[in-house]
């Protein structure tokens, strides 16, 4: 079995020795090919911010476990903005509101006048009929679909540190910068607004929960009094049982109204604040080189491709000349084995 693989490798690489001269061919066109891309290709330019949620997980669970011992479900949500974070970046809402917005650019390559102001329309000439229907509509879907599928910006977070990097990539090192200062300012602000709506509705929910606990102990209060003033007799054991119930029913209520009025406090605190949720441990730098295309990777891999097509392709252009000029001696040579009884 040995030597039979050694022939047939022996042979495989004989008619790639035989085609080597088209083998050479595809090599220099794959690499002059991934020069041409390192050479003209966009460049892009990448602006990282790197920051971390500030979660306010204890007080919500301090709230739920209130609002389990008051009998009421909060559900089993969290606080964690990180976990929807990503969503928000990447929603239509939230991407519209940069689609129309105007830039700086720096990049002179790309324009001649770099004081002038550009939307991401004209920066990346974008055309749209102007007589199209809902012109606007259609022209924030382009940039926000170009946005989205060539990663101009990305999101990535650390599962062990929950560290979040916010990546912006363009082809102008001013406009990945201020695109992504401009994001995350929008970030911090749409948490911040979640937030606030949040804190508030908890605020409602325990200032409407402590009103009904109140108005419980007030009864319950009114029953025990009415009780004790009905039953003065102490001798009968079922009236002390009663006299118990009664009282433990005033004692859960104090203590429910007694925390619920603590809770209260804190949300009303909690609404008040005003503070980022977002803390940054890495302030976004402009770009002070291109970060792709990477020309050495960009040619390693035209290299590396070419050479593996190169092969593979001489290998099967002789396979294929050989079978055809094989098929067409047989041809031949049953030709001329008919001609004979032809002429007889």
């Amino acid at each position: 079995m040995g030597p039979a693989n050694d022939i047939d490798l022996s042979r495989l690489i004989a008619r790639i020795l035989r085609r080597k001269i088209l083998a050479i061919v595809i090599v220099v066109l794959s690499f002059a090919g991934a020069f041409a891309y390192a050479k003209f290709a966009d460049r892009f330019y990448q602006t990282t911010t790197k920051f971390v949620y500030q979660s306010s997980a204890k007080q919500s669970g301090n709230l739920s476990a209130l609002a389990a011992l008051a009998g009421i479900s909060m559900g089993g949500s969290s606080d964690d903005g990180s976990a929807y974070m990503e969503d928000i970046i990447k929603s239509t809402d939230f991407l519209s509101q940069f689609t129309g917005r105007e830039w700086l650019i720096a990049d002179t390559n790309k324009i001649s006048d770099t004081l002038t102001s550009l939307t991401l329309e004209e920066f990346w000439q974008i055309e749209i009929d102007p007589a199209a229907r809902n012109r606007e509509k259609i022209l924030q879907a382009s940039i926000i679909h170009k946005i989205l599928k060539y990663k101009y910006i990305k999101y990535e977070q650390d599962k062990k540190t929950g560290i979040i990097s916010l990546i912006t990539q363009f082809e102008d090192p001013k406009l990945s910068y201020d695109f992504n200062v401009a994001m995350f300012e929008e970030l911090n602000n749409t948490l911040l607004h979640k937030m606030h709506f949040k804190a508030s509705e908890n605020r409602k929910f325990i200032e409407e929960r402590l009103s009904e606990i109140k108005g419980d102990l007030r009864r319950s209060e009114e029953i025990l009094l009415r009780f004790k003033q009905q039953n003065r007799s102490w001798n009968d054991p079922s009236i002390q049982l009663q006299e118990s119930r009664l009282l433990r029913d005033v004692t859960i209520n104090q203590e429910l109204a007694l925390q619920l009025q603590k809770q209260y406090e804190l949300a009303k605190i909690e609404e008040a604040k005003d503070m980022p949720l977002l803390d940054v441990i890495e302030s976004p730098r402009r770009a002070l080189s291109y970060s792709k295309p990477r020309p050495k990777i960009v040619l390693a891999i035209g290299l590396a491709g070419g050479i593996i097509f190169g092969l593979l392709f001489a290998l099967i252009f002789d396979l294929f000349r050989t079978e055809s000029k094989n098929l067409m001696e047989q041809v031949e040579k049953a030709q001329k084995e008919l001609t004979p009884h032809h002429h007889q």
